[in-house]
């Protein structure tokens, strides 16, 4: 049997692991292409038309994804932009998947002509107390021009 305070440091040291690593995960957050972040029509929330915006004339397809596993950070974006490198016209899917949820109906824009245009995404993390707690905003700069992502 285990002493009453072993149990208690024993479980307040797990959760702190637990913590840690769950903070290592949403710290982690990089884009993927979808195929690498096993991102397809499946993880898309439905219903779609509520859980996805465009922008830039519909150059830039945004999708609120969900993964399933790990439940702390199964969630995120997926991104559809013209792939500049395809003669012929075609797509490149990329996605974010690290975090508890995201709000894309609350999503801000700042267009720059320079750089793209920067969509600032409110996202939840877990939190065992909660089950979510607010996030750090998931910023992702997106060079249509360019063809390019990047998390600022």
């Amino acid at each position: 049997m285990i002493p009453p305070t072993l149990g208690l440091r024993l479980l307040r040291a797990g959760a702190i692991m637990a913590a840690v690593l769950w903070a290592q995960q949403a710290a982690a957050l990089e884009i993927k292409s979808c195929e690498d972040a096993h991102v397809g029509l499946t993880e898309l929330i439905a219903p779609v038309a509520s859980n996805s915006k465009t922008y830039k004339d519909g150059k830039i397809s945004l999708y609120a994804v969900d993964t399933v596993e790990p439940v702390c950070c199964a969630a995120g974006v997926a991104l559809v932009i013209p792939d500049i490198s395809d003669e012929t016209g075609g797509n490149q899917c990329l996605a974010v998947v690290g975090v508890a949820s995201v709000q894309l109906d609350e999503t801000t824009t700042e267009d720059d002509a320079q750089k793209g245009v920067l969509l600032t995404i409110p996202t939840r993390v877990f939190n065992e107390a909660a089950d979510s707690a607010p996030g750090a905003p998931l910023k992702l700069r997106v060079n249509v021009d360019k063809g390019s992502v990047a998390i600022e």
